[in-house]
């Protein structure tokens, strides 16, 4: 039977504006899911910027394998500077969003040490027991990607920030086709990040084009400010629902 489990480890972003930051980890192995900060809120006078606890990471740090970029935006990429001073890890992202964190890097004296790898929608690439598929969305920002994540345990489907647009001025329009393409992997987790609540979901392929929607309208919340140790959810086969409703993953965030 199966004992092993996939552990999902929100350390910012679910339920608040900013600091959008996600652990994978399955046994020896982690991956990072953006680096956002987050402006703080009227109570935290003299502080500038507020940037997630990575002080699970720190302690597995042996265990971190790379950093996924989705986007450019500051609530994804204004964390890295800090999270690379404490791990030494690879930075994947599409072209433009690397041409942001180049500079950022560059202003905190960390270009230099820091391996940049540059990604394409579609073009699947390996980082330990994970398999990653960039998938093109459109957003307020160009060159923006949702991750298909091939675990041993099924895929995860973490869709980003988003708004469909279908007629973007870049020419590059949202992949709608490559989200149901392999329903036969399916079940799989999907994550929407930048929303008014935590939505984390176990769902099947029947369902998957009724959960397609664009973000909803991030709702600031008082305790966004506030420090906390990072909630985690696992996810393993025998877990996982039989029916093919969509079923929210209530323990995964509390």
């Amino acid at each position: 039977m199966q004992t092993r489990k996939l552990k999902l480890i929100p350390l910012g972003g679910l339920g608040e504006f900013g600091m959008n930051c996600l652990a994978l980890h399955w046994e020896d192995d982690i991956i990072v899911i953006d680096a956002g900060l987050m402006f703080p809120e009227t109570e935290l006078l003299g502080v500038d910027i507020v940037v997630p606890d990575i002080s699970y990471l720190v302690e597995n740090k042996e265990h971190v394998r790379a950093i996924i970029l989705t986007h450019g935006h500051e609530d994804h990429i204004g964390g890295l500077p800090w999270i690379l001073s404490e791990l030494k890890v690879p930075v994947y992202a599409t072209e433009f969003t690397l041409a942001y964190v180049e500079g950022k890097l560059e202003e905190h004296e960390l270009l230099d040490e820091t391996t940049l790898i540059e990604i394409t929608p579609r073009e699947k690439f390996s980082i330990g027991p994970f398999t990653i598929e960039p998938i093109r969305v459109t957003h307020s920002l160009v060159d923006c990607v949702a991750l298909a994540i091939e675990t041993p345990v099924g895929i995860i489907i973490h869709t980003g920030d988003f708004k469909v647009d279908l007629a973007p001025l870049d020419d590059k329009a949202f992949d709608l086709h490559t989200f149901t393409e392999n329903e036969a992997c399916l079940p799989f987790c999907r994550i929407q990040q930048t929303s008014s609540a935590p939505d984390i979901r176990l769902v099947s392929a029947p369902s998957f084009r009724g959960c397609m929607r664009s973000s909803r309208k991030p709702r600031r919340s008082s305790s966004s400010v506030v420090s906390r140790p990072p909630s985690t959810a696992s996810a393993s086969p025998s877990s996982w629902p039989a029916n093919t409703a969509a079923k929210p993953w209530s323990s995964a965030v509390r």
